[in-house]
């Protein structure tokens, strides 16, 4: 449980870099593939431009919290990229 004294959970995991582009100048808008298959929609605010989108990155180490992105009346599972390294071979 979280909420008043207690923080919002970050969990960290591996995913495959499906699709990365830049919105609003500064966010990363990112398609993950979890290990099950899975697919799932990520955003990382003012992240480093220089560095992100990293069209050389297949995969990526993300620290993350889960949110839930409601769009036209849509609901979806989103999540919040605290921290994204790219995994080199």
């Amino acid at each position: 449980p979280w909420g008043q004294h207690f923080a919002e959970p970050i969990f960290c995991g591996e995913f495959e870099l499906v699709q990365q582009r830049i919105v609003g100048e500064k966010h990363l808008k990112l398609v993950l593939k979890h290990p099950s298959g899975k697919l799932v929609d990520a955003i990382a605010f003012n992240v480093d431009v220089r560095a992100w989108p990293n069209n050389q990155a297949q995969l990526a180490q993300v620290a993350y919290q889960l949110d839930i992105n409601e769009f036209r009346g849509k609901f979806s599972l989103q999540l919040i990229v605290r921290e994204i390294s790219a995994i080199t071979a």
